[in-house]
């Protein structure tokens, strides 16, 4: 998988929501067993994964529209009669 096919199979605000659901469901089921400074450890790893997430999806973003772009854009044949 690559990190385009990420971001054109999941918007950014549903990364964000799947990305907590993940963390709830770790501190769910680890709540009893897991010291407080590793479920800080977890925290901290969750907010800079989806400052990560929010970086990366920028360029993603850029690299998708450009790559629309181009794909849409029809380049002259050099056999083919220019308009002009």
């Amino acid at each position: 998988m690559n990190t385009k096919g990420l971001f054109e199979n999941y918007g950014k605000d549903e990364m964000k929501a799947l990305l907590w659901e993940m963390y709830k469901g770790w501190f769910l089921h680890n709540a009893t067993e897991v010291d407080s400074d590793r479920m800080i450890d977890m925290l901290l790893f969750y907010d800079e994964l989806k400052d990560l997430l929010g970086m990366v999806g920028c360029h993603a973003e850029d690299a998708i529209s450009s790559n629309e772009i181009q794909q849409s854009s029809i380049p002259m044949s050099k056999n083919t009669p220019s308009l002009d």
